[in-house]
């Protein structure tokens, strides 16, 4: 049962995210875009073509589309946890301490992908509300330093009262990742047919895709601070 007094707001997560990512996004940005932008640059050019039926979802092709980003961008998303809640680190520095944290938190992901994932899948609500609960396990592993199961069980802890209040929230950040996605795509496609006419097809393609990486990584990012933010209010 959720417990907790204190209560998020949905606008309220919304202008302290975006309060804290404006004065050092582009310092952000750098940091993270080595283990996002750059790995998704790196696959859209040289790893397996996106499965476009079940059968084609192989275990090679999502160890390599799923697994590796996720295992590489959580260094990304570890840093900026750092970054926002201690200022006072450099960006080398909180760049150590995520790859310190990286191990537990990797348990975190193994322990909590799956549940979260078929909740999602079969049951959209109660599977977004767990999502909620976890939503927090960065901040904690970057943080704390606790390890995997007690990561699990602290966001859990911490969260209650705010489970539906964050779930709003997940919901927003994800109509709005689909509206830039589709925006991103249009703009991309468009740059990239311009380019193909011009006689400039793989500068168009390369374009493409950079376009949709730098989404990518400003997601991450974003939902790495977001969650740092929910914590530093909660804990």
């Amino acid at each position: 049962m959720e417990t907790s007094n204190a209560r998020l707001k949905v606008g309220e997560i919304w202008q302290s995210t975006l309060s804290a990512l404006r004065p050092d996004f582009w310092t952000l940005f750098a940091v993270a875009a080595p283990f996002t932008l750059l790995v998704d640059m790196l696959l859209a050019q040289f790893g397996p073509a996106q499965p476009r039926s079940v059968a084609e979802l192989t275990p090679r092709v999502v160890a390599i589309l799923v697994l590796l980003p996720a295992l590489v961008g959580a260094i990304a998303q570890l840093s900026v946890a750092r970054m926002i809640a201690r200022p006072d680190e450099t960006p080398r520095q909180a760049l150590g301490a995520a790859l310190a944290a990286l191990p537990a938190f990797i348990g975190v992901l193994l322990l909590t992908a799956v549940p979260t994932g078929v909740g999602l899948l079969l049951l959209v609500v109660p599977g977004l509300y767990v999502a909620s609960r976890l939503f927090l396990v960065v901040p904690i592993a970057a943080l704390e330093r606790a390890g995997p199961v007690a990561t699990i069980q602290r966001s859990w802890q911490i969260t209650a009262g705010n489970g539906w209040g964050i779930a709003g929230f997940l919901v927003l950040t994800i109509l709005f990742v689909f509206g830039a996605s589709f925006l991103a795509a249009g703009v991309g496609g468009a740059l990239a047919s311009v380019l193909t006419i011009i006689g400039l097809k793989a500068v168009g393609v390369f374009v493409a895709n950079l376009v949709t990486a730098g989404l990518g990584a400003a997601f991450a990012i974003a939902s790495s601070a977001a969650a740092t933010i929910i914590y530093l209010k909660l804990k």
